[in-house]
Protein backbone atom coordinates (compact mmCIF):
# COMPACT_ATOMS: atom_id res chain seq x y z
CA UNK A 1 0.00 0.00 0.00
CA UNK A 2 1.52 3.82 -0.66
CA UNK A 3 1.35 6.36 1.45
CA UNK A 4 -1.91 8.33 1.18
CA UNK A 5 -3.65 5.00 0.65
CA UNK A 6 -2.67 4.46 4.34
CA UNK A 7 -3.92 8.02 5.93
CA UNK A 8 -7.18 6.48 6.45
CA UNK A 9 -5.64 4.47 9.25
CA UNK A 10 -4.26 7.18 11.12
CA UNK A 11 -5.85 9.04 14.29
CA UNK A 12 -6.11 8.28 17.43
CA UNK A 13 -7.98 4.73 18.43
CA UNK A 14 -9.54 3.53 21.65
CA UNK A 15 -8.28 0.15 22.41
CA UNK A 16 -11.27 -0.45 23.27
CA UNK A 17 -12.25 -2.24 26.89
CA UNK A 18 -14.65 -5.73 26.51
CA UNK A 19 -17.77 -4.97 28.77
CA UNK A 20 -18.81 -8.31 30.84
CA UNK A 21 -21.24 -8.59 33.24
CA UNK A 22 -20.95 -10.49 36.56
CA UNK A 23 -20.92 -14.01 35.39
CA UNK A 24 -17.97 -12.85 32.59
CA UNK A 25 -19.91 -13.15 29.78
CA UNK A 26 -19.68 -10.51 27.23
CA UNK A 27 -22.24 -7.53 27.14
CA UNK A 28 -22.90 -6.91 23.41
CA UNK A 29 -25.34 -4.26 23.75
CA UNK A 30 -23.04 -2.16 26.25
CA UNK A 31 -20.08 -2.97 23.63
CA UNK A 32 -22.19 -1.04 21.23
CA UNK A 33 -23.37 2.14 23.71
CA UNK A 34 -19.34 2.58 24.46
CA UNK A 35 -18.73 2.78 20.69
CA UNK A 36 -21.19 5.36 19.61
CA UNK A 37 -20.49 7.25 22.87
CA UNK A 38 -16.20 6.69 21.95
CA UNK A 39 -17.37 8.28 18.62
CA UNK A 40 -19.04 11.68 19.75
CA UNK A 41 -15.99 12.25 22.05
CA UNK A 42 -14.21 12.37 19.46
CA UNK A 43 -12.10 9.03 18.63
CA UNK A 44 -11.09 8.37 15.22
CA UNK A 45 -10.40 4.19 15.34
CA UNK A 46 -11.11 1.23 17.47
CA UNK A 47 -8.83 -1.22 18.11
CA UNK A 48 -10.37 -4.55 19.11
CA UNK A 49 -9.28 -7.45 21.57
CA UNK A 50 -5.88 -5.75 22.15
CA UNK A 51 -4.45 -6.03 25.99
CA UNK A 52 -7.01 -3.56 27.06
CA UNK A 53 -9.98 -6.06 25.49
CA UNK A 54 -8.55 -8.82 27.53
CA UNK A 55 -7.65 -10.79 24.17
CA UNK A 56 -6.21 -13.77 25.60
CA UNK A 57 -8.34 -14.30 28.06
CA UNK A 58 -10.99 -14.52 25.34
CA UNK A 59 -12.13 -17.32 23.37
CA UNK A 60 -11.56 -17.17 19.39
CA UNK A 61 -15.15 -17.31 18.78
CA UNK A 62 -15.62 -14.32 21.41
CA UNK A 63 -12.92 -12.06 19.83
CA UNK A 64 -14.54 -12.89 16.64
CA UNK A 65 -17.62 -11.96 17.65
CA UNK A 66 -16.74 -9.17 19.48
CA UNK A 67 -14.64 -7.22 16.26
CA UNK A 68 -17.34 -8.45 14.10
CA UNK A 69 -19.89 -6.00 16.31
CA UNK A 70 -17.65 -3.22 16.53
CA UNK A 71 -17.05 -3.31 12.56
CA UNK A 72 -21.54 -3.33 12.55
CA UNK A 73 -21.49 -0.81 14.91
CA UNK A 74 -18.84 1.76 13.51
CA UNK A 75 -20.55 1.38 10.04
CA UNK A 76 -17.52 2.98 7.79
CA UNK A 77 -17.50 6.19 10.22
CA UNK A 78 -13.79 5.21 11.47
CA UNK A 79 -11.55 2.16 10.89
CA UNK A 80 -11.54 -0.80 13.16
CA UNK A 81 -8.32 -2.96 13.47
CA UNK A 82 -8.44 -6.16 15.06
CA UNK A 83 -5.81 -7.38 17.24
CA UNK A 84 -5.50 -11.45 16.13
CA UNK A 85 -2.15 -12.10 17.57
CA UNK A 86 -1.72 -15.81 19.45
CA UNK A 87 0.42 -18.37 20.40
CA UNK A 88 -0.47 -20.70 17.33
CA UNK A 89 -0.33 -19.24 14.07
CA UNK A 90 -3.02 -20.89 12.85
CA UNK A 91 -5.13 -19.68 15.36
CA UNK A 92 -4.12 -16.18 14.62
CA UNK A 93 -4.79 -16.69 10.58
CA UNK A 94 -8.53 -18.05 11.50
CA UNK A 95 -9.05 -15.06 13.42
CA UNK A 96 -7.29 -12.30 10.48
CA UNK A 97 -9.34 -14.46 8.31
CA UNK A 98 -12.51 -13.95 9.88
CA UNK A 99 -11.39 -10.47 10.43
CA UNK A 100 -11.07 -9.55 6.58
CA UNK A 101 -14.63 -11.42 6.42
CA UNK A 102 -16.36 -8.94 8.83
CA UNK A 103 -14.65 -5.68 6.73
CA UNK A 104 -12.14 -4.56 9.87
CA UNK A 105 -9.69 -1.96 7.68
CA UNK A 106 -6.33 -3.87 9.27
CA UNK A 107 -5.32 -6.56 11.62
CA UNK A 108 -2.60 -6.35 14.22
CA UNK A 109 -0.57 -8.89 16.08
CA UNK A 110 1.51 -9.55 18.89
CA UNK A 111 4.46 -12.18 18.17
CA UNK A 112 3.95 -16.03 19.54
CA UNK A 113 4.88 -16.02 23.11
CA UNK A 114 6.28 -18.11 26.60
CA UNK A 115 8.00 -20.93 24.22
CA UNK A 116 11.41 -18.91 23.44
CA UNK A 117 10.75 -18.56 19.36
CA UNK A 118 13.85 -18.27 17.26
CA UNK A 119 14.10 -14.80 15.08
CA UNK A 120 13.52 -16.81 12.10
CA UNK A 121 10.21 -18.44 13.47
CA UNK A 122 8.51 -15.46 15.11
CA UNK A 123 9.33 -13.75 11.50
CA UNK A 124 7.49 -16.99 9.98
CA UNK A 125 4.60 -16.73 12.25
CA UNK A 126 3.89 -13.02 10.89
CA UNK A 127 4.79 -14.08 7.20
CA UNK A 128 2.49 -17.18 7.09
CA UNK A 129 -0.29 -14.63 8.00
CA UNK A 130 0.85 -12.37 5.55
CA UNK A 131 0.25 -15.36 2.70
CA UNK A 132 -3.41 -16.06 3.98
CA UNK A 133 -4.78 -12.84 4.23
CA UNK A 134 -5.49 -9.64 1.99
CA UNK A 135 -5.26 -7.22 4.48
CA UNK A 136 -2.68 -4.82 5.76
CA UNK A 137 -0.76 -6.10 9.04
CA UNK A 138 0.56 -4.07 12.04
CA UNK A 139 3.40 -5.45 14.34
CA UNK A 140 2.14 -5.39 17.52
CA UNK A 141 5.46 -4.59 19.54
CA UNK A 142 4.96 -4.90 23.56
CA UNK A 143 8.02 -6.12 24.75
CA UNK A 144 7.00 -5.80 28.32
CA UNK A 145 4.41 -8.68 27.97
CA UNK A 146 5.71 -11.04 25.13
CA UNK A 147 9.60 -10.77 26.08
CA UNK A 148 10.42 -9.84 21.99
CA UNK A 149 11.47 -6.29 21.35
CA UNK A 150 11.23 -5.10 17.68
CA UNK A 151 13.44 -2.44 16.23
CA UNK A 152 15.12 -1.43 13.34
CA UNK A 153 16.60 -4.61 12.41
CA UNK A 154 14.24 -7.63 13.38
CA UNK A 155 11.05 -5.46 12.22
CA UNK A 156 12.97 -4.18 9.29
CA UNK A 157 12.83 -7.78 8.04
CA UNK A 158 8.86 -7.54 8.37
CA UNK A 159 8.22 -3.53 6.86
CA UNK A 160 10.13 -4.24 3.56
CA UNK A 161 6.95 -6.48 2.88
CA UNK A 162 4.49 -4.12 1.21
CA UNK A 163 1.28 -6.30 3.99
CA UNK A 164 3.14 -5.37 6.40
CA UNK A 165 1.77 -1.71 7.12
CA UNK A 166 3.43 -0.41 10.46
CA UNK A 167 3.77 -0.72 14.04
CA UNK A 168 2.37 -0.10 17.47
CA UNK A 169 4.73 0.22 19.34
CA UNK A 170 3.80 0.11 23.23
CA UNK A 171 7.68 0.71 25.10
CA UNK A 172 9.62 3.30 26.34
CA UNK A 173 12.23 2.94 24.00
CA UNK A 174 11.47 5.84 21.37
CA UNK A 175 14.90 5.66 19.98
CA UNK A 176 13.85 2.46 18.27
CA UNK A 177 11.01 4.27 16.90
CA UNK A 178 12.65 6.93 15.54
CA UNK A 179 15.08 4.41 14.33
CA UNK A 180 12.18 2.81 12.18
CA UNK A 181 10.57 5.72 11.23
CA UNK A 182 14.03 6.86 9.78
CA UNK A 183 14.43 3.34 7.82
CA UNK A 184 11.09 2.91 7.09
CA UNK A 185 9.09 6.42 6.31
CA UNK A 186 6.17 5.53 5.05
CA UNK A 187 4.88 3.19 6.65
CA UNK A 188 2.74 3.84 9.98
CA UNK A 189 3.43 4.20 13.91
CA UNK A 190 1.46 3.82 16.33
CA UNK A 191 2.30 5.18 19.69
CA UNK A 192 0.82 2.51 22.42
CA UNK A 193 1.75 3.88 25.36
CA UNK A 194 -0.43 6.63 27.02
CA UNK A 195 1.91 8.74 29.10
CA UNK A 196 4.88 8.81 26.03
CA UNK A 197 1.67 10.67 23.63
CA UNK A 198 3.75 13.98 22.77
CA UNK A 199 7.21 12.81 22.77
CA UNK A 200 6.50 10.05 20.43
CA UNK A 201 5.02 12.45 18.24
CA UNK A 202 7.86 14.73 18.15
CA UNK A 203 10.35 11.47 17.17
CA UNK A 204 7.72 10.19 14.58
CA UNK A 205 4.67 8.67 16.04
CA UNK A 206 1.79 9.57 13.55
CA UNK A 207 -1.11 8.14 15.51
CA UNK A 208 -2.06 6.53 18.78
CA UNK A 209 -3.63 3.57 20.50
CA UNK A 210 -4.92 4.41 23.97
CA UNK A 211 -6.37 2.25 27.08
CA UNK A 212 -7.22 5.76 28.45
CA UNK A 213 -8.37 7.07 25.35
CA UNK A 214 -11.45 5.07 25.99
CA UNK A 215 -12.06 8.11 28.66
CA UNK A 216 -10.02 11.15 27.88
CA UNK A 217 -10.34 11.16 23.97
CA UNK A 218 -10.53 14.27 23.70
CA UNK A 219 -7.51 15.18 25.85
CA UNK A 220 -5.37 13.09 23.19
CA UNK A 221 -7.11 15.20 20.56
CA UNK A 222 -5.97 18.51 21.95
CA UNK A 223 -2.16 16.99 22.84
CA UNK A 224 -1.94 16.53 19.36
CA UNK A 225 -3.50 19.64 18.01
CA UNK A 226 -1.34 21.73 20.45
CA UNK A 227 2.11 20.07 19.19
CA UNK A 228 0.83 20.26 15.40
CA UNK A 229 0.65 24.04 16.20
CA UNK A 230 3.72 24.18 18.05
CA UNK A 231 2.21 25.35 20.76
CA UNK A 232 4.58 22.72 22.94
CA UNK A 233 4.32 24.21 26.18
CA UNK A 234 0.54 23.60 26.35
CA UNK A 235 0.67 20.40 24.66
CA UNK A 236 3.39 19.63 27.87
CA UNK A 237 0.78 20.67 30.42
CA UNK A 238 -1.92 18.73 28.80
CA UNK A 239 0.09 15.49 28.48
CA UNK A 240 0.97 16.24 32.01
CA UNK A 241 -2.40 16.29 33.17
CA UNK A 242 -3.06 12.87 31.07
CA UNK A 243 -0.09 11.43 32.69
CA UNK A 244 -1.63 11.96 36.59
CA UNK A 245 -4.33 10.58 35.53
CA UNK A 246 -2.54 6.97 33.64
CA UNK A 247 -0.47 6.99 37.14
CA UNK A 248 -3.38 6.83 39.45
CA UNK A 249 -5.18 3.47 37.24
CA UNK A 250 -1.51 1.94 36.70
CA UNK A 251 -1.19 2.16 40.48
CA UNK A 252 -4.74 0.01 40.87
CA UNK A 253 -4.52 -1.77 37.54
CA UNK A 254 -5.39 0.22 34.36
CA UNK A 255 -7.84 -2.47 32.56
CA UNK A 256 -9.64 -3.00 35.74
CA UNK A 257 -9.16 1.22 36.46
CA UNK A 258 -10.63 1.93 32.96
CA UNK A 259 -13.51 -0.52 32.90
CA UNK A 260 -14.49 0.92 36.58
CA UNK A 261 -14.51 4.44 35.20
CA UNK A 262 -16.10 3.65 32.10
CA UNK A 263 -18.96 1.50 34.42
CA UNK A 264 -19.15 5.13 36.54
CA UNK A 265 -20.00 6.99 33.32
CA UNK A 266 -23.08 4.42 32.76
CA UNK A 267 -21.63 2.13 30.55
CA UNK A 268 -21.45 -1.19 33.13
CA UNK A 269 -18.10 -2.50 32.23
CA UNK A 270 -17.64 -5.50 35.07
CA UNK A 271 -14.26 -6.49 35.77
CA UNK A 272 -11.75 -7.74 33.80
CA UNK A 273 -11.71 -11.88 34.19
CA UNK A 274 -10.30 -13.96 36.41
CA UNK A 275 -7.55 -14.44 37.57
CA UNK A 276 -7.49 -10.23 37.64
CA UNK A 277 -9.03 -9.41 41.04
CA UNK A 278 -11.52 -6.38 41.51
CA UNK A 279 -10.83 -3.51 42.72
CA UNK A 280 -10.63 -2.45 46.36
CA UNK A 281 -12.91 -0.07 47.73
CA UNK A 282 -10.26 2.53 47.99
CA UNK A 283 -9.21 1.76 44.71
CA UNK A 284 -12.77 2.70 43.12
CA UNK A 285 -12.93 5.71 45.73
CA UNK A 286 -9.66 7.30 43.87
CA UNK A 287 -10.94 6.33 40.14
CA UNK A 288 -14.17 8.09 41.51
CA UNK A 289 -12.32 11.21 42.35
CA UNK A 290 -10.50 11.08 39.61
CA UNK A 291 -13.19 11.72 37.12
CA UNK A 292 -14.73 14.87 39.09
CA UNK A 293 -11.45 16.41 39.02
CA UNK A 294 -12.03 19.63 36.19
CA UNK A 295 -8.68 20.64 34.23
Amino acid sequence: MVKNELEWLQGIYSALVTPMDCSEEINFSVLRDIVEYQISQGVEGFYCCGSSGEALLLTLEERQAIVKAVVSQVAGRVPVIAHVGTIRTKDATWLASRAFDDGVSAVSMIPPYYYKFTQEEIIGYYLDVVKEVELPIIIYNIPQFTGISFNKGNAGVLLENDSVVGVKHTSNNLYELERMKAAFPDKLYFNGFDETFLPALSIGADSTIGTTVNLFASRFRKIRDLYKDGRMTEALVQQSILNSNVELLVKHGIFNGVKYAMSIKGFPCGSCRAPFKKLSDFAQREIECMLKEKY
